[in-house]
């Protein structure tokens, strides 16, 4: 099916008395947003650091960007897939990792939701760290399409090994390193409201239900289990490292699996 047959789909339902139910447009979709989430969370998500000029200007950059469609070739058949690291992926794009995408979602398991479009759509899926379930669980969801794991890296060496291990064993195709993010930006629409979700305890999953966070942090499973909020503090100090060249040489030694370089990019930091 291509999107051709999607409109005809949507313009033949017209035809008797029956419109979309979803947005066709972005700007449909994120007024929708506004009024779907709360402000604490909706500033978090599409908040950005300082003024947001730099937000704003990689979306018109991008928008200078179009496709060139080749004429008198015969182009019935629409052909997306692209070869990168040795894999023929369905289309060049990848869902990025959104930190707190969980708790957007009405039932709080946004990262579920975002696994199963992946199933759906083909396209892969970059699973963040900082994921209301915990990794091992939102990896089945994603089917037979390859996922990633996105590492906040953190100042424990210990921990971001067993991070590693645990992906590994999940069953993810490779561990996507974020280089520009050991401290958040100047956020003001954050600090506007003195909110920061994972100081409340929020999308710190996959820390609690580490063996090597659990004992660290000196608090016992079943207290976090009851109060992520126990933990936010010791996760502060821990969170991030500023990644250099030596770090990734020792990350290249804990694990087999391709290590991708990331850069948020979207003047949130």
């Amino acid at each position: 099916m291509s999107y051709g047959d999607f409109q005809n789909e949507i313009y033949a339902q017209g035809l008797v008395g029956v419109a979309p139910a979803l947005p066709m447009a972005y700007a449909d979709w994120e007024a929708r947003a506004q009024q779907a989430l709360p402000p604490s969370i909706l500033s978090y998500v599409a908040g950005g650091a300082g003024d947001e000029h730099t937000q704003h200007a990689n979306v018109a950059a991008f928008s200078q960007w179009g496709l060139m469609p080749r004429m008198l070739v015969g182009a019935i058949e629409r052909d997306l897939s692209v070869e990168l690291w040795g894999q023929r992926w369905a289309a060049p794009v990848f869902m990025a990792p959104i930190g707190v995408i969980g708790v957007c979602a009405q039932d709080g398991h946004g990262d579920v939701a975002a696994a199963q479009a992946s199933a759906r759509t083909g396209v892969p899926m970059v699973a963040s760290t900082l994921t209301v379930d915990p990794m091992e669980q939102v990896k089945p969801h994603t089917g037979d399409v390859p996922s990633f794991f996105q590492l906040y890296t953190p100042t424990d060496r210990e921990l971001a090994e067993s991070f590693i291990h645990r992906a590994e064993a999940a069953g993810y195709s490779g561990i996507v390193i974020t280089l520009d993010t050991w401290i958040t930006g100047w956020r003001p629409r954050d600090l506007g409201t003195a909110n920061f979700p994972q100081l409340r305890g929020n999308c710190l999953t996959n820390y609690l239900t580490d063996p090597v966070f659990q004992a660290k942090c000196g608090i016992d499973a079943q207290t976090l289990e009851r109060d992520p909020r126990s933990a936010a503090a010791y996760w502060a100090g821990i969170f991030g490292q500023s990644v250099t060249w030596e770090d990734l040489d020792w990350l290249r030694t804990t694990t087999t699996l391709p290590l991708i370089l990331f850069r948020r990019g979207r003047g949130r930091r």
